[in-house]
């Protein structure tokens, strides 16, 4: 649509002077009587010297006609002028030519873009696109929305930590061994198999009573039926308080290591309201904690609140929140839940705040039962939690790394309440949410109210088909319309027959609800904010180059080993690292920092054992023992064990920080002191190391 120019008044004003000045020189040349050439050459003269006193007695009346004729002729102007906008009457959409888009979004550096489509690809860097990373994709059930949006974009390995919710865990078995290949630490939170899922600890991530109130009401929300009938609210409030209460008592009270649900279902087992008025265990407790820390301790101040109602009303309270809890009686679900290996704070900081260590945390959920798909959103609300924690109060409001959430399946996701407000807000926090849905009435039930937020603060939509119509009638509103030629024609016979032919323009929908309803299953619609819309081919997955590290492409399925997650005993930190860990020392974390020579490193016990067999150890022991025993020689050298060639070895070379990381790998992977010798030279690059640390590995896993 073409803009309303504005009126120019001075340039009015120009006009009307410039016009009696006109008459004031123009009254000059004219004298009655005289011809043309008179006229003319009169002036000739004038124009000559247009600013020399010409005044005479009709001057004035000369000028006031000038500045009439001028006025005359403006208004004339004015009430004719028509806003026309030929070809544009009815409307202004077109189709964009989709390479076109790419050149405008695109980053130089490919693997550091959102695929879209075919041809369209996305910068990570917001600041050179003005557009945030929030991607609302709808498809219906096969339309591709895994294999044409997720996949392709975690073989991108852009510089994000990525937060996958995997239905079945496909995607996990998928593209995990490709992540971890290059880089990514793997952390699962597995619903499925749970033997091979991660520790997730919420009581870690508590950092005041106000994370408490939050991580409670998240799981009131999150295990009552969403189509619930609503009930009074006394028992609900009643319900929150008397956990409150446990939950304080745990997270103020318990030692670290019992700081878990495992005690909170405890506490919970020793509530009893007996007859005769008794006081039960936890009765008893809390007077203790009473007596040793006073009656204002906010554990206690919640649980007087509930404990002084009356007998029953207390008992149908515990009853309620022992039923709410039943389900974590799960040897499975205690585990995963005594322990925490999540480290959420390192997805959006990196692994031990090395900025170039990536995370990838799958969400690995059934998709035929939602029992504990509360523990998904406990989990959800508390990464939000804690990366706005984390970039509001030490990272000046944007987190060093961009933290992805591709919410797959996002209607049956348990999230937080106000995750609409949080969608409108992370984009300055660095975070970003791919949202995929299957149908807008998905959103529609979910957010009765506020559902439109979700595409509004989404600057990209994807629609890769489906069969819902009320989505199909939104895709096509949203293309808009365009303005077409009409041609019409008539005819009457007869005796005085007439032919007619007449052309016109009316307005169209780029595409009506029944052809978007007939999009092509190969394409895609692609709605990016102040762009024209966009039809392209889906991404050719199989095509990229990264393809082949994928079960899909041919390698081995990823299959999560969770022991993998304990953090190792030694560890090689760069300086980076240092200064993350001394960072959270000073923010008053329970952070060690200790330096060690390389001597001590290497006397440190669980590092022989990765080197030897228990029969070398003995063997290296007796020996140790002899040496210390009996004098050496005169002519002999002392014996030296294979731990002080090594350590020798390392004080006498001068090693980088990816050489010194190499050999570090060797010696965990149970490599022969012989071989590490072999790789260690100090001619060989961290590469080639990496090369024959390889082939070793593989020799000795043969032995």
């Amino acid at each position: 649509m073409q803009k309303k120019k504005k009126q120019s008044w001075g340039m009015y004003l120009i006009g009307g002077i410039a016009s009696g000045y006109g008459g004031y020189l123009l009254n000059v040349c004219y004298q009655p009587g005289k011809d043309i050439n008179y006229f003319l050459n009169r002036l000739d003269q004038v124009m000559v010297a247009p600013f020399a006193n010409y005044w005479n007695e009709t001057s004035l009346k000369a000028i006031i006609l000038g500045i009439f004729v001028y006025v005359i002729g403006m208004v004339m102007y004015v009430t004719s002028r028509k806003n026309y906008m030929p070809g544009q009457e009815f409307g202004t959409a077109v189709f964009a030519d989709p390479k076109k888009v790419a050149k405008q979004f695109a980053d130089k550096d490919e693997h550091n873009n959102l695929i879209l489509s075919q041809n369209v690809r996305l910068s990570m860097n917001t600041r050179k696109t003005r557009r945030n990373l929030n991607v609302l994709v709808i498809g219906g059930s096969g339309a591709g929305k895994t294999l044409f949006m997720v996949k392709p974009n975690l073989l991108q390995l852009s510089r994000a930590s990525q937060i996958i919710t995997d239905p079945k865990g496909e995607i996990l078995r998928c593209c995990g061994g490709m992540l971890k290949a290059h880089g990514y630490r793997i952390r699962v939170l597995n619903l499925v198999e749970m033997e091979q899922s991660n520790g997730y600890n919420p009581f870690r991530y508590i950092r005041s009573e106000t994370d408490i109130v939050k991580l409670v009401t998240n799981l009131i929300n999150n295990t009552t039926p969403k189509n619930a009938q609503p009930s009074d609210p006394f028992w609900e409030k009643a319900e929150s308080l008397y956990l409150q209460a446990i939950f304080l008592y745990v997270w103020q009270e318990c030692e670290m290591e019992k700081r878990n649900f495992r005690m909170v279902l405890q506490l919970l087992n020793e509530a009893e309201v007996h007859a005769d008025g008794s006081p039960s265990d936890l009765d008893r407790r809390f007077r203790r904690l009473e007596r040793k820390k006073g009656s204002n301790h906010p554990a206690l101040i919640q649980y007087n609140k509930v404990v002084r109602g009356a007998g029953d009303t207390v008992r149908s309270i515990i009853i309620s929140a022992n039923a709410r809890l039943g389900l974590l009686q799960n040897p499975q679900i205690l585990r995963i839940l005594d322990h925490d290996e999540m480290e959420i704070e390192e997805i959006g900081l990196g692994v031990d705040g090395d900025r170039n260590r990536k995370t990838a945390l799958f969400c690995v959920t059934p998709d035929s039962d939602k029992s504990y798909a509360f523990l998904i959103g406990m989990l959800y609300s508390q990464i939000f939690q804690e990366l706005y924690y984390q970039a509001d109060f030490h990272y000046n409001g944007k987190l060093p790394i961009n933290v992805n959430f591709m919410l797959d399946e996002f209607a049956n996701v348990p999230l937080p309440d106000d995750y609409c407000s949080l969608l409108s807000t992370m984009r300055s926090r660095n975070i970003s949410c791919t949202i995929f849905i299957q149908n807008l009435a998905q959103i529609k039930a979910l957010f009765e109210k506020t559902w439109e937020t979700i595409p509004g603060n989404c600057d990209s939509l994807v629609y890769l088909g489906g069969n819902e119509q009320s989505t199909h009638k939104y895709i096509s509103e949203s293309l808009g319309k365009g303005t077409i030629d009409k041609k019409s024609s008539g005819e009457t016979k007869g005796r005085q027959g007439s032919s007619s032919r007449n052309y016109d323009v009316l307005g169209r929908e780029l595409l009506t609800p029944d052809e978007t309803r007939k999009l092509d299953n190969s394409e895609c619609i692609l709605l990016i904010r102040g762009c024209d819309p966009i039809i392209d081919k889906k991404y050719n997955t199989f095509a990229h180059s990264r393809f082949s590290e994928t079960e899909d492409g041919g390698a081995a399925p990823y299959i999560h080993d969770r022991m993998a997650a304990q953090k190792q005993a030694v560890q090689i930190l760069s300086e980076e690292s240092l200064d993350y860990y001394k960072k959270k020392k000073e923010q008053g974390e329970d952070v060690q920092i200790v330096e060690l020579s390389f001597d001590e490193i290497f006397s440190y016990e669980p590092i022989p054992k990765k080197i030897f067999s228990e029969e070398e150890l003995k063997e290296n022991q007796k020996k140790r023992t002899v040496e210390e025993v009996r004098p050496p020689k005169k002519t002999e050298k002392p014996v030296q064990t294979e731990e002080e060639k090594l350590s020798e070895l390392l004080e006498s070379h001068v090693y980088n920080e990816e050489q010194l990381g190499e050999i570090m790998l060797a010696i965990g992977a149970g490599i022969s002191y012989d071989k590490i010798l072999q790789m260690a030279d100090t001619k060989n690059s961290a590469e080639k190391m990496k090369e024959i640390r390889k082939k070793f590995t593989k020799e000795t896993a043969s032995d």
